[in-house]
């Protein structure tokens, strides 16, 4: 037992961009837009202009204002991202959480270099760094500030989302079980001028992923097809299809109604997805439900997470209609 996840708070900017308007900007081409639509089911994403303080500063005062009595437990605060720096080196995020009322000696901290799966094993982390009755808050999210980032070619389109999930060493929520992750280093070597993306690594991503996928099963002594759901990084919907025809799992136990309304939301798609499934009362009791992502460079990592009650996982987002799909 690693430790629980007691809440989940989401910030979702109201703006949205179209495909075409996002398109447009990224210098697409028609048959790019039709291959972004059809096949990896992309259509909006989310926005908001300025920082990165921006977007986690309503994501801090949504979770103070929901969680009043838990603030000054909070002996821990770490924000996971993708891209190695967040802000000019001399302004910290710190100021953001004093100005929210966190302790001035609650420790803060970022974590990196497993780009979009860096959130998951500091899940792992953050919980091993507590005692009994007190908390850690995982921070993820960041801006598609430049379209080096925006655009993964032939891959994804990045949208704009955060969210703030409250740990615990021991509770009675969600309980993740085990962690476990890989990496395929050949990949990892990065000298500045490379394309968005490495035609070697997209050659190899389905073996890639389809065995990682294997080796958690096994190393959380569960079968794939024993698992409730899969809560996904929302690359594109014909990856993750075609991982699960190679896995021999029901697509629709990998969890991708997220995919066309929010993009690939950096790290935090495995917990967007989670939320949801919570939200739609998807869950029921003793479900497991495994979190994946993976990131550039290439990191694979997964969680397992146990709902003793199903779906106890308190949810809170800005948006009152999340998700925003309706039933299937």
């Amino acid at each position: 037992m690693l430790g629980h996840i007691e809440s989940i708070t989401l910030h979702i900017p109201e703006q949205r961009k179209s495909l075409a308007e996002v398109a447009h900007a990224l210098g697409l081409s028609a048959l790019d837009v039709r291959m972004f639509s059809r096949f990896y089911g992309l259509a909006n994403f989310p926005r908001q202009p300025g920082s990165v303080d921006d977007l986690i500063r309503p994501l801090l005062e949504q979770f103070v204002a929901a969680h009043p009595d838990q603030v000054a437990r909070i002996r821990h605060v770490m924000h996971a991202h993708t891209v190695p720096a967040l802000r000019p080196f001399h302004e910290p995020g710190r100021p953001l959480l004093e100005a929210c009322g966190f302790a001035d000696d609650t420790e803060y901290c970022s974590l990196t270099m497993g780009h979009c799966a860096t959130a998951l094993p500091a899940v792992e982390y953050a919980c091993s760094r507590l005692k009994d009755g007190e908390y850690a808050l995982l921070l993820v999210g960041e801006k598609a500030f430049h379209p080096k980032v925006e655009l993964l070619d032939d891959t994804t389109i990045m949208g704009e989302a955060a969210c703030a999930v409250l740990l615990s060493r021991s509770g009675t929520r969600g309980k993740v079980t085990s962690r476990h992750s890989e990496q395929a280093g050949e990949f990892s070597q990065h000298k500045g001028d490379e394309p968005r993306t490495d035609p070697a690594f997209a050659d190899a991503y389905f073996a890639f992923v389809s065995q990682a996928m294997r080796n958690a099963a096994q190393h959380f002594d569960r079968p794939l097809h024993t698992l409730s759901w899969i809560a996904p990084h929302n690359v594109n919907l014909s990856s993750w299809q075609k991982v699960a025809d190679e896995l021999a799992i029901p697509r629709a136990r990998i969890f991708l109604r997220n995919v066309p309304c929010y993009g690939h939301c950096f790290g935090a798609d495995p917990f967007l997805n989670l939320a949801a499934l919570i939200r739609g009362q998807q869950l029921s009791p003793g479900d497991q439900v495994m979190l994946v992502s993976v990131g550039m460079g290439a990191t694979f990592s997964a969680l397992l997470l146990e709902l003793p009650a199903g779906n106890e996982i308190p949810v809170f987002c800005n948006l009152e209609q999340y998700p925003e799909f309706g039933p299937n």
